[in-house]
């Protein structure tokens, strides 16, 4: 038991955070964009330690990422258990196909068996959720009912098994007036059905809101003084912002929680820039009343649980560990991501080395480039990766370590071997929007030894190492920000990357 934790309790690009608990054991979704495997999955036993399992998507089957453009592909996940099954709901924005794949632990409890086969639920609309009652299955989402661009919170019955709709949409609300009404989920509480959104965009202004009705169908109402219901959007020296998009579920004692994204935007002159993307929080909630108290009322990074000691029983002592894989397993760690496929047989795999091999995919491309990478966890943080020499061969091709937040904006530090000086060359790669320079750094007689980004709330330096000495250039986080991308949906991947016929081995590789 522990009287406090501090917030994200998962932390990077982990948004639209969705938490079910089965037999004491807490499971966390998260959406992944063009990333892959889509669907993050992550399990608990005290709400604040989180461990990733495998991801949900792995085959084209499931969901088809191939084609993601940025900020595409695995849009806002849903997680709900039922009659001994798991199920994710979710829209992939790529297709737009609304899908749900049902998933099952396996004999020893530890993994969940996911299906291969999808079943598709035709609505035109996103942030789907799955409410169950009396063997009746609901769809709630969010989409437009007209060609001025309205937006409603939309539901329909569907056939589980079939994703048949057996009751054409009906309209439940067109929210409280804020923009963007999205993010619906049901909870039943005594007679009365609670329909939780989001509002305000996934920025600034985004908020949660709250109604009720005595019928599913609605209508939905609420006095106005119930909201928004929690936010930070007129709170600007708050930490944590954008808070938003949230599920609502209890613990194994039946206490109530809630959990939403936010940001924690870094202090840059006189502006705040997110590289992280929207993580996940987590609060206490107490029914005290007809409507939820969401902790004190305010959004905050520290979460003191001195007067909810009932929930103070399920939470751990929370532990902020770094990532280190040396590959001694001979499946890929969780954590690792690619961009919108696998990649097959360019990643190998043996015991304590990870090799790349190279292809002709840019980053920039739409398609599955020889990228493989992390979530930036912090705002400072370094993250490096320990190469083999004997391995790594880049031939006329190149490879290095990058840090990107989207197709079209991404920093590098690259290698490149002339043949001809029989040496290796140092670039600096800089994409931003339609803007690409390529500048040499330097050049060595010998690979590096390390290549490192340490990443700081206004920079991020990139660092060829040596035993006796260190090439670095410094770019500006900047670049890399929401801010500058102008979409909220991902946060900063950093990973190593691979061009041409070169291959790049690696024997560890750590975030810190």
């Amino acid at each position: 038991m522990s009287k406090s934790y501090q917030n994200p309790i998962v932390r990077g690009m982990y948004p639209d955070p969705s938490i079910v608990q089965v037999d004491g054991t807490y499971y966390l979704a998260n959406s992944t964009f063009e990333y892959y495997p889509g669907i993050a999955i992550s399990q608990s036993q005290d709400l604040v330690n989180w461990q990733q399992m495998p991801g949900v998507i792995k085959t084209t089957k499931q969901a088809d990422l191939t084609q993601a453009k940025s900020n595409e592909g695995i849009f806002a996940v849903n997680i709900r258990y039922y009659h001994g099954y798991f199920y994710v709901i979710t829209t992939n924005f790529s297709e737009f196909k609304t899908i749900i794949i049902k998933g099952q632990l396996d004999k020893q409890q530890q993994q969940i068996i996911w299906e291969n086969q999808r079943v598709e639920v035709d609505i035109q609309g996103i942030d789907p959720d799955l409410y169950f009652e009396n063997n009746h299955v609901y769809v709630q989402f969010t989409g437009y009912i007209d060609n001025k661009g309205t937006k409603a919170i939309q539901q329909v019955e569907i056939n589980l098994t079939t994703g048949q709709i057996l009751r054409d949409p009906q309209v439940l609300t067109l929210g409280t007036g804020g923009r963007d009404v999205e993010g619906p989920h049901i909870i039943k509480r005594n007679d009365w059905y609670y329909l939780l959104m989001a509002e305000g965009g996934t920025g600034l202004g985004h908020m949660l809101t709250m109604q009720r009705s005595h019928n599913l169908w609605g209508p939905y109402q609420a006095p106005l003084e119930v909201n928004p219901l929690f936010t930070n959007r007129d709170r600007a020296d708050e930490p944590l912002q954008n808070i938003g998009h949230a599920d609502l579920f209890q613990d194994v004692q039946g206490n109530w929680w809630l959990t939403c994204l936010g940001t924690r935007p870094s202090p840059l002159d006189f502006s705040r820039i997110t590289n992280l993307g929207r993580e996940t929080l987590l609060y206490p909630v107490i029914w005290d009343k007809e409507w939820p108290q969401i902790y004190q009322g305010v959004p905050t990074q520290s979460v003191d649980l001195t007067k909810f000691a009932q929930h103070a029983k399920n939470i751990g002592e929370q532990k902020l560990e770094n990532f280190t894989d040396d590959f001694k397993n001979n499946q890929l760690n969780s954590e690792w991501l690619s961009l919108r496929n696998n990649l097959k047989e360019r990643l190998h795999l043996e015991p304590g080395k990870l090799t790349l091999v190279g292809s002709d995919y840019q980053i920039e491309d739409l398609g599955t480039p020889s990228f493989i990478g992390i979530r930036q966890s912090e705002a400072q943080e370094t993250f490096s990766v320990t190469l083999d020499s004997q391995t790594t061969q880049l031939n006329q091709g190149q490879a290095g370590i990058i840090s990107l937040i989207n197709a079209d904006h991404y920093l590098a530090l690259m290698l490149k071997y002339d043949k001809l000086q029989q040496q290796y060359q140092i670039f600096k790669v800089i994409k931003v929007a339609d803007l690409k320079q390529v500048e040499t750094v330097a050049t060595m007689q010998t690979l590096p030894e390390k290549l490192l980004i340490r990443n700081k709330p206004a920079s991020k330096q990139f660092v060829a190492c040596w035993s006796d000495q260190e090439i670095a250039f410094e770019l500006s986080a900047l670049h890399l920000s929401n801010e500058a991308v102008a979409a909220l949906n991902t946060g900063d991947v950093q990973g190593i990357y691979v061009l041409g016929n070169a291959q790049l081995t690696i024997c560890q590789a750590q975030r810190y």
